[in-house]
């Protein structure tokens, strides 16, 4: 770890919050600084002699933290949150109770599939982050029979009333009696971006699946979860540039 460094990155590294939860934080003014609270993001501090606080308490930026890293497959009714106040079930209770770990990005509560939970706040803030362009493949089941028109839309882009249109590339599709599999690749995470986008085009999702992230492929029974492999961890770094 380099001894001058930024407080978000540096808190990051050390897998306690991503740099922009970590902005967050000097904001609440959780963050200390020599005995003084931080009032502004990105001031650069030195590892060898500064002293950081968090909440109270005193971090030790040169202490090794291990790094946990789980794919997980969701089951539909878990919410992708680390703490809930209304008793619904959490996807962090389908892996190992470890401090600090969270799920990167979010599927929302009717959607299952393919998840990762980590206490890597570096890589996690990179997978999330547009810049890496991170491919997503979703397998849906839509009411109706999708039309040749409507194919062409998903590629070109469906306004959802968001910022910009949707664009989904259809890898494959097959139509049954009274509804469509489909199967497709974004590279955003807009929040509900599949389900408002073949609303858009007059469709239900009767079910949407998660089978791919960054690469990886959904490999585990529903409700269970791995650890991803060496492998599958250095593929992740090199896709947002940390190898």
């Amino acid at each position: 770890m380099a001894a001058l460094v930024r407080i978000n990155k540096l808190l990051s590294q050390m897998g306690i919050a991503s740099r922009r939860r970590a902005d967050e934080l000097i904001k609440e003014g959780a963050v200390f600084l020599n005995g003084e609270m931080l009032k502004a993001p990105g001031v650069i501090v030195d590892v060898e002699k500064d002293t950081i606080a968090l909440g109270g308490k005193v971090l030790n930026p040169r202490q090794q933290r291990r790094y946990f890293y789980y794919l997980v497959n969701k089951p539909q009714g878990y919410i992708c949150t680390v703490k809930d106040t209304h008793g619904r079930r959490k996807i962090v209770d389908l892996a190992p109770k470890i401090n600090g770990i969270f799920p990167v990005g979010r599927l929302d509560k009717d959607t299952t599939g393919l998840i990762l939970l980590t206490n890597d706040g570096g890589l996690a803030h990179r997978l999330m982050h547009p810049r890496y362009n991170i491919e997503k493949i979703y397998e849906a089941h839509i009411s109706g029979g999708l039309c040749a028109k409507d194919i062409q839309a998903l590629q070109g882009g469906v306004d959802i009333q968001d910022k910009r249109p949707s664009v989904c590339e259809v890898l494959k599709f097959k139509r049954l009696k009274g509804l469509t599999m489909i199967t497709l690749k974004i590279h955003e995470g807009r929040k509900r971006q599949i389900r408002m986008t073949f609303e858009a085009l007059g469709y239900k999702v009767i079910s949407l699946k998660r089978i791919n992230y960054a690469g990886l492929d959904i490999d585990i029974e529903e409700g269970r979860y791995r650890e991803l492999t060496d492998t599958e961890l250095q593929g992740l770094k090199r896709k947002v540039g940390l190898l």
